[in-house]
């Protein structure tokens, strides 16, 4: 029998050394996602697996074809891989973008209370 979607996400997961929890935290999926896939993945889905590990071939996912890691990734000089600094930058976009809201709001607060 040939594999699954879910049985190369499993060999992904396995690669990397991380639980199914893990994995599901990690790309915000529900908790027993990966064990309840019973035929493919959402579009959605694809793209939240692929920001969270750009070195996944998600072609080999969903249609076995390829390789699981297309290129091997080589550590820069920090040590860290490309997939990690797209996270990072991600993840500090998001919180500045969070600051912001926060620092608007705090803003406006101000502003109310010296006008009175």
């Amino acid at each position: 029998m040939e594999p699954t979607v879910k049985d190369r996400l499993i060999a992904f997961i396995e690669h990397k050394g991380i639980t199914k929890n893990k994995f599901e935290t990690l790309c915000g999926l529900s908790k027993r996602y990966v064990s309840n896939i019973s035929q493919s993945i959402s579009p959605k889905v694809v793209k939240r697996i692929s920001l969270t590990f750009p070195e996944l071939n998600m072609g080999w996912v969903l249609t076995g074809e390829g390789e699981m890691l297309p290129t091997e990734q080589k550590p820069s000089e920090s040590g860290l891989v490309s997939g990690d600094v797209m996270k990072i930058n991600l993840n500090l976009s998001e919180t500045i973008k969070e600051q912001q809201s926060t620092i608007a709001a705090l803003t406006e607060i101000v502003n109310r209370l010296t006008i009175k």
